[in-house]
């Protein structure tokens, strides 16, 4: 199916999210930024109404505070669920969905465009599409941490056979999330990864468009630290039992 820019626009703006999409956040002391995050899904186009479900692993800092100022300020609709482990906490919030899709975002993840679930949409909804992710930047001056997002994104188009969508924004149909087995709660990293290259690559989109994300989990390990946790994912792609040990990067 051959779509043009016009129409697609207009499809865009005919779109009625609340009825087919549900967005779930995990989340555990995200003060800092759970409200940022909420309140740019909150300028989403055609994002009124939009069920969000945060499934909060008992935060003890001032998280559920900005939580409950988001809903009212923002007036958006949301549920606040037990969370845990962050595979745990998505599994969670995908079990309470009704809708046909559905879009799993980091509590740090920030919508740097207004399109972005709209056009997730329309390429699972319009186009035949089960998976779709973006692109990630920094949203942090250190040039370092730029450039790590860079080497990131390079790896996640080019250098990988099997779709790689971020769990910052995993944005999927339910019914093939589902059929796949949802994330994998044995595994304490890259849960995103082991899940997403089970979907088909003809399936698979990565649109044009950015999330951001500052550069705190690269300073918990290091931007050192940090390029060898990539590398020896990479190398260990294929090698289920090696993302079932620990790293302080998803802590």
């Amino acid at each position: 199916m051959v779509i043009t820019h016009i129409q697609q626009l207009k499809l865009l703006y005919q779109i009625n999210m609340k009825d087919l999409v549900t967005i779930v956040i995990p989340c555990k002391n995200e003060e800092r930024y759970i409200y940022n995050t909420l309140a740019r899904i909150s300028n989403q186009m055609n994002s009124e109404g939009v069920r969000i479900i945060i499934a909060d692993a008992n935060s003890t800092d001032n998280t559920l505070s900005e939580i409950s100022r988001a809903k009212k300020e923002l007036k958006l609709k949301i549920k606040v669920i037990e969370g845990g482990p962050v595979s745990f906490a998505r599994n969670a919030g995908a079990k309470l969905v009704k809708t046909p899709y559905v879009v799993f975002i980091d509590a740090d993840t920030t919508l740097l465009d207004p399109t972005i679930l709209a056009l997730s949409l329309f390429s699972c909804k319009e186009m035949g599409g089960k998976l779709a992710t973006c692109r990630t930047k920094s949203t942090s001056n250190d040039i370092r941490s730029k450039l790590l997002f860079k080497v990131f994104c390079f790896i996640q188009k080019h250098l990988l056979k099997q779709p790689f969508s971020t769990g910052a924004y995993f944005f999927t149909e339910v019914k093939e999330f589902k059929k796949l087995g949802g994330f994998d709660e044995q595994v304490l990293q890259s849960e995103d990864y082991l899940l997403s290259k089970k979907y088909k690559k003809s399936e698979f989109t990565i649109l044009n468009l950015h999330i951001g994300q500052d550069d705190r989990r690269f300073k918990q390990i290091g931007y050192l630290g940090f390029l060898k946790l990539i590398l020896h994912n990479f190398i260990n792609r294929n090698n289920p039992d090696y993302f079932k040990q620990p790293t302080n990067y998803w802590l």
